[in-house]
């Protein structure tokens, strides 16, 4: 019997491990001409800090080095994620139904675009306006600012998967209430739980000042505010569906 068991497993481990593989020579693929070109990449993250006329330094030899060893792997690991999650889904593909197909492929367009688009706008919007909080604190007491290169590239970089992160929050709620595991009610019983949340998970991604904490929390609440309306919306049409369902039953039970 367990061998059995084990023989009709077998090719379902074959096909995730050659799909792991696959992800894995993506990303290392990637993470090449991601070091290659770090200096470049760098120089473009870096535009928020060059636009304050700010020098930048290292404090020690190994120091540029590590943050473009550190650079390489999080770009190759940024842009090789829309791979592994379509390697995610092909895995799961045969075991779906065709309803649960259509959510999987609207996922996977879905998460790489949300995280870009919060990446995007960290990088345009919330970027520029914490260093600028960074740099002007407390500016009467003489201190000079000194900015290591490593830590400036570490604060953008977190700045963008935060919000990239944060812009998933959305897409989930949306799933749980397309599968009926919360409803638009229970929701929005608990809204002003959610907006506390929502601007303190804004609080904990940005620097300890109000504008880039709004910056972040306000387009969140409008997001979540949006994914309810379209939450009620799916959720009529389920139930005129529904409805319509049993009144064709009804009709060839009467027949």
């Amino acid at each position: 019997m367990k061998e059995t068991e084990a023989n009709e497993w077998a090719p379902h481990l074959e096909e995730l491990r050659r799909r792991i593989i696959a992800a894995l020579a993506v990303f290392v693929a990637a993470s090449i001409p991601a070091f290659a070109f770090s200096d470049h990449i760098a120089s473009f993250l870096m535009s928020p800090v060059y636009a304050l006329d700010v020098r930048l330094y290292t404090f020690n030899p190994a120091e540029k080095f590590m943050a473009y060893m550190h650079l390489a792997v999080w770009t190759s690991t940024t842009f090789s994620s829309p791979f592994c999650l379509l390697q995610i889904g092909l895995f799961m593909w045969p075991a779906l139904r065709a309803t649960e197909r259509r959510w999987t492929l609207a996922v996977l367009l879905a998460v790489p675009a949300l995280f870009f688009a919060g990446a995007a706008a960290a990088y345009r919007f919330l970027a520029p306006a914490a260093l600028r909080f960074f740099l002007r604190f407390a500016a009467a007491d003489g201190i000079q600012p000194l900015w290591g290169f490593k830590e400036c590239l570490s604060v953008l970089y977190t700045l963008m998967f935060a919000a990239g992160l944060l812009l998933q929050a959305p897409l989930l709620l949306l799933l749980a209430l397309a599968l009926g595991i919360v409803t638009p009610k229970t929701v929005s019983r608990f809204r002003p739980h959610i907006v506390i949340v929502i601007f303190l998970a804004a609080a904990l991604c940005t620097p300890p000042d109000v504008i880039s904490q709004i910056a972040l929390g306000a387009p969140l609440y409008l997001l979540f505010e949006a994914t309810l309306f379209i939450g009620r919306f799916f959720r009529l049409k389920n139930a005129e569906s529904t409805q319509l369902q049993n009144r064709q039953m009804r009709r060839k039970e009467n027949k």
